[in-house]
């Protein structure tokens, strides 16, 4: 991974251990985590998005759709239809629909539009 892909809060896996973990502090050479020492960029991995997260994280499925209200009039969808899941945000005011083949791009494609959602692994 790239220092650039990532921001404070994302979810990405230890390679060696295969532990998840959440990105504390980025700088030049390291990713710092909720572990105790910091690795570099290319000891982490993204976490893959699975429906298994989703219904964890309160989103409901609905065939192969998998969707999360927010507030009345916005709500998040998730989609696994197509080779490549990719996420719908909607609001009165908006919608958005990113790629999302991993959990950190799910967190910045829902900090982008505003929703404030903690995901829980």
């Amino acid at each position: 991974m790239k220092a650039e892909e990532l921001m404070v809060g994302d979810w990405v896996r230890i390679k060696t251990t295969q532990h998840n973990t959440t990105v504390t502090n980025i700088d030049a050479n390291s990713v710092y985590t909720e572990a105790v020492f910091p690795v570099r960029y290319d000891e982490i991995e993204p976490v893959p998005l699975t429906p298994e997260i989703l219904e964890k994280n309160g989103f409901k499925k609905y065939d192969e759709l998998y969707r999360l209200d927010i507030t009345e009039g916005t709500f998040v969808n998730v989609d696994f239809k197509s080779k490549e899941p990719f996420v719908s945000v909607h609001n009165t005011c908006y919608r958005a629909t990113p790629i999302c083949r991993y959990l950190h791009q799910l967190q910045h494609a829902l900090r982008l539009c505003g929703i404030e959602k903690e995901i829980t692994l």
